[in-house]
């Protein structure tokens, strides 16, 4: 069990991103079973991803597929069990929210059987039983891109 004190470090470098680790956890998820580790591999790639490190070690990750201006698809959102209820999915799509790349998305939509209220608390609103939806006004009035 992981202590509750150590300090958890929230990062969008993708070079950090354990890629072994991430696919064993996904892999064996009820959302992606089925992947390749090349498939995984790609997605990362084509992604805006984000990690959670404690003590050097990977213990969370999610990713964004997005075209960086319309719509944002948050995906493979995963803690280890033992560093659960510390507040580091939020904290996670909390860095995908405030990502400069990801400043002027309106529209952030992702599927989740189980983890609404989470979602909840950053904006999003249910669309069904499995997808959710968050709209940022406020993304027009940033700067663009170029």
């Amino acid at each position: 069990m992981a202590e509750q004190d150590s300090m958890v470090e929230i990062s969008t470098d993708r070079v950090r991103i354990d890629h072994a680790y991430c696919y064993h956890v996904i892999a064996n998820s009820y959302w992606g079973g089925g992947r390749t580790r090349g498939e995984f591999d790609k997605s990362v790639e084509m992604s805006v991803p984000v990690g959670a490190y404690c003590d050097g070690k990977q213990v969370g990750f999610a990713r964004v597929v997005s075209d960086l201006i319309a719509i944002a698809y948050v995906a493979d959102v995963f803690v280890d069990p033992d560093y659960r209820r510390r507040g580091i999915a939020a904290k996670m799509i909390d860095a995908l929210h405030a990502h400069s790349d990801l400043a002027r998305v309106k529209r952030w939509l992702l599927a989740t059987h189980d983890m609404q209220p989470l979602y909840r608390q950053h904006g999003y609103e249910d669309l069904d039983d499995l997808m959710m939806m968050r709209v940022d006004e406020g993304a027009k009035a940033r700067k663009p891109l170029r």
